[in-house]
């Protein structure tokens, strides 16, 4: 690291150590109140009288506080507190806290959360005051009417577009592969975001790839969230509260990434009581123990999952042989609320996916033994301190740790104990990231028209680009125990630093003003770049909001990702360095939002252009492999990508019927001077239409149905036009016939990604049946996963046949499906 990036940190550890120490000694006190919001949501005469007769000079005063889970004590994210009769409010972050500055001697406020009774408080105001506000959870029968519900303010104040968020029972309640509930595949069902190949996690949200998206869990960016080569992810549903994806107009405090934000919070764990939930499924089974440790002041969270896969095989494996696969991931997290001011989180992630064969053949004398071995590896650490600093200040301070690790190995072992024969054959590949983090984040509500961001922080990684070792011995061979890849290890810093600011400019207007900064310090060469984000908000009447974004955005870290594009956990992640530039982007967006019915029904029409530059491939018959006997920049492309088009999204949020629609018409394209003969092609997730429809009803109190529906255009994929028989070169000139290949059929590929795989269609459905004990809850879940039998194509296999004469005679192609009809049941016990 060079002294110039040292100095860099230490000005910026300084700085942010003083500035806390000033606001932390400078914060006064503020009276503490805790408020149980049981009361009804209507607004009734007595209310307005209430409201006017406080005083006519009146002075500013403060109402901060928690907005709570009534049964739990958790925080609640994103709810709505709003002043009916001044027409002013505001949400709460992502730790609960809000802060609404009125101009009245006293205050009538209305507190909701979808999934929660709404309510309605009262309070006269003599001074600044600090409240806990708690919401029961409601559950909508068959004998009760619908929820009277107000216009979604939330979405149509809000300054923020291109951004959803869901709750935790839509995740739960819809049908997936396996049954096996899986939120990153619920989120591939929003327009806008495309998955990869069928029933993998992977997302491509408006043209970008799966490194550009920033997937944070409690604050700490995750790198790999595959589970079972990409059939599910590492998120353990029973453990999440909440989920948001930012698709579009970044707010300043993100930065770092280029397609999207998905910011993943853990539950708390219940303040009030123990309470746990286990389930068993076709594949895996898990099980969630949260509860007090010390009543409303202290609680943990435990959940645990892990697949069975290798123990339903191991019946059926031959003798000496043993072949498996299997994974696991633990959540856990602590909170503890030090005062009224005070709360400290610890949060916990670690999983583990591990392939492995074993085979061993032969007789007493002679023996021959093979051995494989894959697995892959998340560990996330957090820490966070949030104090509120003031009635209109908040701080959150986060220390964290994440790491990805992959590892595969082989070894083949011949013995012959007549002759003392032993030869040995082992390969041995590492690779993966480590990130240190650390961050401050402020929060200034200066009055309701004026809400103020900013923070620092800075992240230093440690790369491990791939190390191959091979060790080789015997009687007739020479012994080798060497490492391939040399300069395996990368270290950089990432600092970075943000101001946003969220100003009411009229009545009509609102504008969401901020600058990101950041700069990297390692890889032979610093870089530093200023994003500026700009979002607007016009609104046209009570229920209809006009929205527009401009934001850039930088990234210092590259994926080269498997060139097949299976999710198979052989990608490198590989920094910015003198030879190898940042990522970068800028993306513009218009759209409208609409609500009909007091809230229950809400449309999102949305367009939007994104220019992306330094994007990087691997070059002609490159790949990972090569990577392990040279630097990997000598084996990449950097290029240019561009991606624009339209997306619709109709959401019925409340009600016994709820669910979506959504839509996208979108054009992804990249350009590589090296790559297609320089020409323009399509990206390989490129797809003009994608279509889902998401339909969850509760039919009877104990009985709820679900189901999806999706349609997407084929594929772009790259397909030979013709062979011929000779001698293949590798990049760098190298015959493959000098490793022992010899001559081959070798195939002659037309325009990259011009063709099309047939179009993608499904259908799922689920049925959910809930028994009401006196201590417990049991749900019988079934359902079936392409329901009418779609063979949609997994893979297309192309087949040369060449005669005799060594003349071409013929290539034909073969669609694979790989999922039929397939049904799943499981069954989950709360208690």
């Amino acid at each position: 690291m060079t002294r110039t990036a040292i100095l860099a940190v230490s000005r910026v550890i300084t700085c942010g150590v003083v500035l806390v120490f000033f606001l932390v000694a400078a914060s006064g006190s503020s009276d503490g109140a805790s408020y149980n919001s049981a009361t009804s949501p209507d607004t009734t005469a007595s209310s307005r009288a209430f409201y006017s007769a406080t005083s006519q000079e009146a002075a500013n005063h403060t109402v901060s506080g928690f907005v709570l889970d009534e049964e739990s004590g958790e925080n609640l994210i994103g709810a709505t507190v709003y002043a009916p009769y001044l027409r002013i409010g505001t949400t709460t972050n992502r730790y609960g806290f809000f802060s609404l500055t009125v101009e009245a001697d006293s205050v009538t406020l209305a507190v909701s959360h979808i999934g929660y009774a709404s309510s309605i408080l009262h309070r006269r105001l003599e001074g600044d005051i600090q409240i806990n506000v708690l919401l029961r959870p409601e559950n909508v029968t068959l004998d009760e009417l619908e929820v009277t519900a107000q216009v979604d303010e939330s979405s149509l104040e809000s300054t923020q577009m291109s951004m959803v968020n869901l709750q935790a029972s839509m995740i739960e309640a819809l049908p997936v592969l396996a049954g096996e509930v899986d939120i990153m595949k619920t989120l591939q069902l929003i327009p806008g975001v495309q998955s990869g190949r069928e029933a993998t996690s992977g997302l491509y949200v408006r043209g970008g790839g799966p490194d550009q998206n920033l997937i944070l869990l409690d604050g700490v960016p995750v790198y790999n969230v595959m589970h079972l080569f990409g059939f599910l992810s590492v998120f353990n549903t029973q453990a999440i509260k909440d989920v948001t994806l930012i698709k579009g107009g970044f707010p300043a405090r993100y930065g770092g990434r280029l397609a999207s934000v998905i910011d993943l919070s853990m539950k708390e764990g219940n303040l009030k009581e123990f309470q746990g939930s286990a389930s068993i499924g076709l594949i895996a089974s898990s099980v969630t123990v949260e509860g007090p440790i010390k009543k409303d002041r202290a609680s943990f969270l435990v959940a645990a999952r892990r697949t069975y896969l290798d123990l339903l095989v191991y019946p059926f494996m031959k003798k000496g042989q043993k072949t498996g696969y299997y994974f696991y991931d633990l959540s856990a997290k602590t909170n503890y609320i030090v005062s009224q001011r005070d709360r400290f989180y610890l949060s916990l992630y670690t999983g583990h996916d591990r392939g492995y064969r074993r085979y061993k053949e032969g007789e007493s004398n002679f023996s021959e033994s093979n051995e494989l071995d894959l697995g892959w590896r998340n560990l996330t650490l957090t820490g966070r301190w949030n104090r509120v600093l003031g009635p209109r200040f908040f701080m959150n301070a986060l220390v964290g740790y994440t790491r990805y690790r992959l590892q595969w190995m082989t070894e083949n072992t011949i013995s012959d104990s007549t002759s003392s024969i032993r030869e040995l054959s082992a390969s041995k590949y590492l690779s993966g990231i480590a990130d240190r983090i650390g961050k401050l984040d402020f929060e200034w509500s200066v009055n309701p028209s004026h809400y103020v961001r900013f923070g620092f922080g800075g992240i230093a990684h440690t790369y491990n680009t791939g190390a191959l070792s091979q060790r080789q011995k015997g009687q007739d061979i020479a012994s080798i125990d060497t490492l391939h890849t040399p300069n395996h290890r990368f270290r950089s810093i990432e600092l970075s630093a943000y101001v946003e600011d969220d100003l009411r400019l009229s009545s009509r207007l609102k504008v969401n003003a901020g600058v990101h900064a950041s700069s990297q310090f390692g890889g032979g060469r610093q870089y530093h770049s200023v994003q500026p984000r700009l979002s607007l908000n016009w609104r046209l009447s009570r229920t209809a909001a006009l929205k527009a974004s401009i934001a850039a955005m930088r990234q210092y870290i590259h994926l080269l990702a498997s060139a097949n594009g299976f999710a198979l956990p052989l990608d490198l992640w590989v920094p910015a360095t003198d030879r190898v530039r940042p990522q970068s982007a800028w993306q513009a967006a218009t759209g409208l939002t609409l609500t009909f019915k007091d809230g229950r029904y809400e449309l999102a029409i949305e367009s939007y252009f994104k220019k992306m530059r330094h994007l990087v491939e691997y070059k002609e018959g490159a790949s990972y492999v090569g990577a392990t006997s040279g630097s990997w920049q000598d084996l990449v492309e950097q290029g240019e990508g561009r991606s624009f088009g339209g997306e619709l999204l109709i959401q019925k949020k409340i009600g016994r019927l709820t669910g979506w629609l959504g839509y996208s018409l979108t054009r992804t394209n990249r350009k590589f001077a090296n790559l297609n003969d320089g020409g323009v092609f399509p990206f390989r997730y490129d797809r003009l239409h994608d279509l889902s429809a998401v339909v969850k009803w509760r039919w009877k109190e104990s009985i709820e149905l679900a189901s999806t529906w999706v349609y997407g255009t084929g594929q772009a994929i790259w397909l030979p036009i013709g062979h011929f028989y000779g001698i293949e070169h590798e990049p760098g000139g190298a015959d493959v016939a000098a490793f022992g290949y010899g001559r081959r059929i070798l195939r002659v590929y037309g325009p990259r990604n011009a063709s099309r795989m047939p179009a993608y269609h499904r259908f799922d459905l689920a049925m959910h049946w809930t028994r009401n004990r006196a201590r417990t809850v049991r749900t019988l879940s079934w359902g079936v996963y392409n329901a009418y039998n779609r063979k949609n194509p997994f893979i297309l296999e192309s087949r040369s046949f060449v005669g005799e004469d060594r003349e071409e005679k013929y290539l034909i192609f073969k669609k694979i499906s790989l999922f039929p009809v397939l049904p799943f049941v499981t069954y989950r016990l709360d208690f």
